[in-house]
Order: structure tokens, then C-alpha cells, then sequence
């Protein structure tokens, strides 16, 4: 018993000098843990704030961008109603139709009269520059493209570009007659004031029967849109954007046309957050004229302060951690004596004083823990003793196991001694028969749960065949055959000699005349499973197709079963050979019921006994394990 206490002691050594004393004090652990929990709550919980003030500010900032959104749409709608009313003012005023129709109609136009027409236009359309004090200029063209002009300002060009012209009359063809806007840059008059900026609205000029007589062009200055719209961003991370019936871009605050968004992509009337470009998206569409209005905000803008709250919980964490490690300090020391006397205890322990007890002081989880301890320590002592007295009866039963060797051993040495007597007395044939007898003891007493291999297996069914050889003469015909390529394969131990031994118990009872047994052993094909077959086939009494399935069924009970009798099948189950039901069984267990043993028989015809055994599993030698 002391050389089992000291094996612990010395154990509980070598688990100190592996593993050492603890490097930091259980209080400093729990300042390190509380603070990381204090400051992860705080971060979380200011993470959680800033994510929830995000969203509540996006959302407020979002309805507030929307409303003003939607007054900017309605304030354009009707500033370009007010533009088409004067432009219908202009198309249906009868001296207008009136000149540009004669215009039309004459070969060639005197200047005289072409300056008259011009003078009398202004004169007549002079309400137009009181109505609208955005417009640049006028154009009016008749049906062969003669030009006629009208302007608010002395810088304004007398004639219009032919190419600015061939752009206005290449959309309106493909405006399906609506009015087309667009952007473009004209030179003032004379040259002297350079180039300016102005947005085109151009439209067919038709009478009321909707015959086209001409066309007109009106150039309006930049700030017809810029004045309302710029104002409606109000910030150099936001834009706005514009477009026509046919979503063609008429005004945007941005230089870059290519960075304007694809109003088709957005819903009307909603406000989109796009994370992937970084804008909040609003689109607004005018009640009548059909223009679309989209405004953007950067959302980095709107999140620009909302970090504040996050910093600051960071902060107010730092100081929370600060608090926590004076408080754990200041009570440390009461809090944790009862841990530090279950340290001592348990160093005292390791060193071999199984003797230690705590002084349990408190009712708490400390105090449970000490008392534990006391208990812990009285059931190591008392276990130390029983292992010891364990110890004492396991050398013993070893003992005892060594001296039951030597029976089988001695049985070996007596059938080797009777072998040489009969062999020396010139009896050979009856020498054969104690050999044949010897191995299958020899093999017989190897354990069953190891692997061997087939042409083993074969061996032992041939020992046992010679001695039925002998004991039935010519009056009994052996057949083996096996493949070479699967003579090595791994089997389990024993499963063959019992299937033959049922033919010459059963099979071959009470038959007089000649017995013939066939031993076949092949692999399946290769493209149906990896597995091979053993087939025992006699020339027996046979069996009934009834006892055939009642044999199996009883064959594959497990064990719990067989030794649990039923009233009125006992006789049933007396029936069923041992062997068969023990090879079914390891079958069974070991590999599954897809493998297993099969049996055809008919009265008076033999029976046919075939077993199915995987090639890949098991390996000589090797212990059974079942599935």
C-alpha cells in the first residue's frame, strides 16, 4: 500500500513540474475578465446605439429629402406647364401661322419682306418676354427650315447653329411628338462675350388640325433649373438630376454625364439606399409634364457625427474598467481567502498528506467547495487501499490463468506421444487421423474473435474431412475447389468447419449409400460487389422449403433471444444447429445482414448451404470488431 501512495505522489510530481504554478493570481484573472466583459458590453451596446441612431437620423433626413423633393417636382411641373402655355400662345397665334406659312409657300423670300415679318413677330409675340424672363431667345422655323427669331437680350445669336438645328430636328423625330430638352452651349452675338450655356426646348408647330407648319426652338438660361433645383441639395456631397419624357438627361449639377443614375433602375416616388455606391437615391416624377426628378446624398455625410456616440462609449467603457479593477482589489482579498486556503489544501495533497482537511467557514459556493474537498481527500485514502488490495487479486488470477496454459499444452505433448506409438507400430493411417486430430485442437483453441485467412480455414475443414474420410470409406466423395485469387483472402475463424459438419450430423443421417460432398470457393463478379461466395453442397435427405425458412429465421436470432424459451416453440428452436446459428450471428454482427449465409434444400435432393463474405474487410490475424 505505501508503494501504491507513493506512485500517486510521485504521479502528482511529475504533473507539477509539467504543468508549474499558476504565473498570475486568480484576482488579476478576474480584473483581466471583468473588464473585458465591461468593455464589451459597452462597445456592443454603443455599437447597437450608433447603428440604431444611424438608421433613425438616414430615416428622418430621408422623409425631410423626399418632401422637399417632391415640392421641387411640383414647382418645376409648373414652371414648364407656364413654359408650354406660352409656347402654345406662340404655335396657335394666327399672325404666326400666318408668316411662316406664306414663308413656306413663296419661292424666294425678299429680304424687304423677311425683315417686315421679322418686326412684326416681335411686335406680336413682345407679351412672351413680360411672361417668361428665362428665355434667351426664339426661333421660328417654317416647313423648308426658314428661320425667323425673337430674343430678350442683345447677346443673343440671330441665327441658330445648323448643327444645334440638325440635333433638334434628329429628336423630335424620335419624340413621338413631345416637346424635347437638352442642354447645349451657343456663342453671343458678335463674338465678343464668348460662349454660353442654355437649355434647348424644341417642338412641332402644328395648326388646329394638326398639320405641321413649322418648328420652334426656345433657348432658356442655365438658371431656369439651377435657381431651384441647386437649392434643393444645398450641400457639395449631394446632387440632382433631371431628365425628360423620354429619360434622357436634361440638367444635372454634376460635370460628368456618365456619373448621372439610371432613373429606370429606381422606383418612382421612393427613397433608395444604395451601399454599393454610397448615395441615398429619391426620385420624384412632375404630375403632368413627365419629368423626372432624382435627387442623391452621401451617406458618409449623414453618417459623419454618428461615430461621436461610439467613441464616446468607448470612453465611458475605459472608465467603467477602471472602477471595476479598484473594486475587485478592494474586496479580493476577503472574497477569495477560502479559494487561497483550498490552494494550500490541495499543494498539500499533491506532496502526500492524504490527511488534509479545509475548515469550512461559509455556506457558499467556496464553502461547498472546501467541503468537497474534505470529502475528496477521504475518498482518495480509502480508494488507495482498495486499488492496492485490486492489485493483489489481479496478480493472483494471473497466476491462475499461466498454470491453465499449461493444460492445453499437456494434451498437445500427450496426442504428439500417442502419434509416435502408432506411427512406430507401422499404423500410418490411424497416425494421420491424430494429426488431423491435434491440428484441429490446435486450431480449435486459438481465439474464435481473430482473423485468418482462407486457405487456413480450408486446412482445418480438411483435418476434419480425413477423419470422416476414414470413418466412412469410399462410400464418401470430397470435392474442393478454390480460386488462388482469393485463397488468402481474411475470413473470420471458424466459420466453415460447423456448416460442414451439419451435412454428416444431419445431412448425411441414417444414408446408406454413397454420400458426396462439394466445397466450392469463388469470388462474385467484380461488377456486382466486392465480395466472394463458399459453397457446401451434399447429397443428403434435404429439406423441406417450410424448415428451410424456419431454420433461417431462428438462425438469425440474437442471443438474448435464444436464451428467453416460448411457450410451444421450443421444439422449433432445438431444431436449429448450433454452428449455423453461431456463424449467422458473427456474420451478422460483423459485417451486416447483406452478407450472410443462404440455404437451398429439397427433400431427397440435397441441400446447398452458401456463404456470402466481403473481400475488403478484416485481416489475418486481426481482432473482430463488429459493426
Amino acid at each position: 500500500m505505501k508503494m501504491l501512495a507513493d506512485e500517486i505522489i510521485h504521479y502528482g510530481q511529475e504533473g507539477n513540474s509539467m504543468a508549474g504554478m499558476p504565473t498570475r493570481s486568480f484576482s488579476r484573472r478576474l480584473v483581466m475578465r471583468l473588464s473585458l466583459v465591461i468593455m464589451t458590453a459597452f462597445l456592443l451596446s454603443g455599437y447597437i446605439s450608433y447603428i440604431i441612431h444611424v438608421r433613425l437620423f438616414t430615416d428622418e433626413v430621408s422623409k425631410q429629402f423626399f418632401k422637399a423633393n417632391e415640392q421641387a417636382a411640383s414647382r418645376l411641373d409648373l414652371q414648364i406647364r407656364d413654359i408650354y402655355r406660352i409656347s402654345n400662345s406662340v404655335v396657335f397665334h394666327p399672325y404666326v401661322q400666318e408668316v411662316l406659312k406664306r414663308s413656306a409657300a413663296m419661292e424666294d423670300r425678299e429680304a424687304i419682306t423677311q425683315i417686315y415679318d421679322q418686326k412684326e413677330l416681335d411686335k406680336q409675340l413682345l407679351q412672351v418676354k413680360l411672361d417668361e424672363n428665362k428665355l434667351y431667345t426664339m426661333y421660328l422655323f417654317d416647313a423648308k427650315d426658314n428661320g425667323f427669331y425673337f430674343t430678350t437680350s442683345n447677346t443673343a445669336p440671330r441665327t441658330l447653329d445648323r448643327s444645334i438645328y440638325g440635333e433638334v430636328k434628329w429628336k423630335l423625330a424620335n419624340s413621338m411628338g413631345n416637346v424635347v430638352w437638352f442642354p447645349t452651349v451657343v456663342r453671343e452675338a458678335g463674338g465678343e462675350y464668348g460662349e454660353r450655356g442654355v437649355y434647348v426646348a424644341a417642338r412641332y408647330m402644328k395648326d388646329l388640325n394638326q398639320r405641321q407648319y413649322g418648328i420652334m426652338v426656345m433657348l432658356f438660361e442655365e438658371s431656369l433649373f439651377s435657381e431651384d433645383l441647386n437649392g434643393l441639395v444645398g450641400d457639395e456631397k449631394a446632387n440632382v438630376f433631371l431628365y425628360d419624357k423620354q429619360e434622357k438627361l436634361v440638367y444635372s449639377d454634376l460635370k460628368a454625364a456618365g456619373e448621372a443614375p439610371d432613373p429606370a433602375a429606381l422606383p418612382s416616388g421612393s427613397v433608395v439606399e444604395d451601399r454599393d455606391s454610397g448615395y441615398l437615391y429619391l426620385k420624384s416624377r412632375s404630375g403632368q409634364m413627365d419629368f423626372t426628378l432624382i435627387s442623391r446624398v452621401s451617406l458618409n455625410e449623414l453618417e459623419r457625427r454618428s461615430p461621436i456616440i461610439y467613441q464616446t462609449s468607448i470612453v465611458v467603457g475605459l472608465i467603467g474598467v477602471a472602477v471595476a479593477s479598484i473594486l475587485v482589489n478592494l474586496t479580493g482579498n476577503r472574497l477569495l481567502a477560502p479559494l487561497r486556503q483550498l490552494v494550500s489544501g490541495m499543494r498539500r495533497m499533491r506532496e502526500g498528506d492524504f490527511d488534509t482537511r479545509l475548515t469550512v467557514r461559509t455556506d457558499d459556493e467556496l464553502g461547498f467547495i472546501s467541503g468537497s474537498f474534505n470529502d475528496m481527500a477521504q475518498n482518495i485514502k480509502t480508494l488507495i487501499s482498495e486499488v492496492y488490495e485490486r492489485q493483489l487479486n489481479a496478480r493472483e488470477a494471473e497466476l491462475t490463468a499461466l498454470q491453465a496454459q499449461l493444460n492445453p499444452h499437456f494434451l498437445y505433448n500427450t496426442l504428439d506421444t500417442i502419434y509416435w506409438n502408432i506411427y512406430l507400430k507401422n499404423d500410418k493411417q490411424t497416425a494421420k487421423l491424430v494429426v488431423s486430430l491435434s491440428n484441429m485442437l490446435r486450431y480449435a483453441l486459438e481465439p474464435v474473435d481473430t482473423y485468418t485467412t482462407l486457405n487456413e480455414e480450408m486446412t482445418q475443414t480438411r483435418n476434419y474431412l480425413a477423419i470422416q474420410s476414414s470413418r466412412f470409406g469410399e462410400d464418401l466423395e470430397i470435392m474442393i475447389q478454390v480460386d488462388e485469387e482469393i485463397a488468402a483472402a481474411p475470413v473470420p475463424r471458424l466459420i466453415l468447419q460447423p456448416l460442414v459438419e451439419n451435412a454428416f450430423v444431419h445431412g448425411f443421417a441414417n444414408k446408406a449409400e454413397s454420400k458426396v460432398l462439394i466445397i466450392r470457393a469463388f469470388r462474385l463478379p467484380r461488377e456486382k460487389t466486392e465480395a466472394m461466395r463458399i459453397e457446401i453442397i451434399d447429397n443428403g435427405k434435404g429439406m423441406a422449403e417450410e424448415e428451410v425458412r424456419e431454420l433461417l429465421a431462428h438462425a438469425e436470432e440474437p442471443a438474448a433471444a435464444r436464451l428467453s424459451p416460448v411457450q410451444g416453440d421450443d421444439s422449433a428452436k432445438r431444431k436449429v444447429p448450433i454452428g449455423l446459428r453461431n456463424v449467422t450471428r458473427r456474420i451478422h454482427l460483423l459485417y451486416g445482414h447483406e452478407y450472410g449465409v443462404d440455404i437451398e434444400s429439397k427433400p431427397n435432393a440435397g441441400t446447398a448451404i452458401r456463404l456470402t463474405l466481403p473481400l475488403h474487410e478484416g485481416r489475418s490475424g486481426g481482432k473482430e470488431t463488429g459493426r
